[in-house]
């Protein structure tokens, strides 16, 4: 009996002694609407536009020491630049960064938008057909933008772009610093498509 005493004591004071990472990231499926808005790249093809599917992640912070948080969206093997290449958002509204989440102690949800995932327009209008959805791509012009359906629906409906998205193997990449130390510490979550 007093083995098995010791042998839970044991456990128990070994799990409450492993160091807890300072953020969690977890990907949620989203309710966001996917949209398709005209081509940014400057390429010669002029017969194509964007798809920007939503990716939604809840970031939670178990430190309150925590200096700095930086996120890196990763697809297709390159880090996106924020602003020209993808857009984060929360609560519908664009942010630059995280800085003020070290403030924050409730989990925060975040929207990432990529903006050059590129369709042809012939796969657009398949998309917008079997929506019923009455725009045309004929006149497509930089600011407008077609919603389509959200992503929960979409992700059930579209296993073709979707599976190229699997390929790729995505990932959000959050990195945190504590107050006094030098080293970043990354917390990598691979996005499930």
């Amino acid at each position: 009996m007093k083995k098995i005493i010791l042998l839970a004591f044991t456990i128990c004071a070994i799990n409450s002694c492993k160091k807890k990472e300072p953020i969690t990231i977890k990907q949620i499926i989203s309710d966001q609407i996917v949209t398709i808005t005209p081509n940014l790249k400057k390429t010669d093809t002029k017969d194509s536009v964007s798809i920007n599917i939503p990716a939604e992640f809840e970031i939670e912070k178990y430190d309150s020491s925590l200096e700095s948080i930086d996120l890196y969206y990763v697809i297709n093997q390159k880090n996106l630049m924020q602003i020209s290449e993808f857009e984060m958002f929360i609560n519908n509204k664009p942010i630059n960064n995280l800085k003020f989440y070290l403030s924050v102690e409730k989990p925060l949800r975040i929207i990432l938008r990529e903006k050059n995932h590129l369709i042809s327009k012939n796969y657009a209008r398949e998309l917008l057909k079997r929506y019923n959805i009455n725009e045309s791509l004929e006149d497509f012009k930089l600011g407008d933008t077609i919603k389509l359906i959200s992503y929960n629906q979409f992700r059930k409906e579209n296993s073709f772009i979707l599976n190229d998205l699997r390929k790729m193997g995505d990932t959000v990449i959050i990195t945190t610093r504590k107050k006094g130390e030098e080293i970043y510490k990354p917390t990598k979550i691979k996005i499930n498509w």
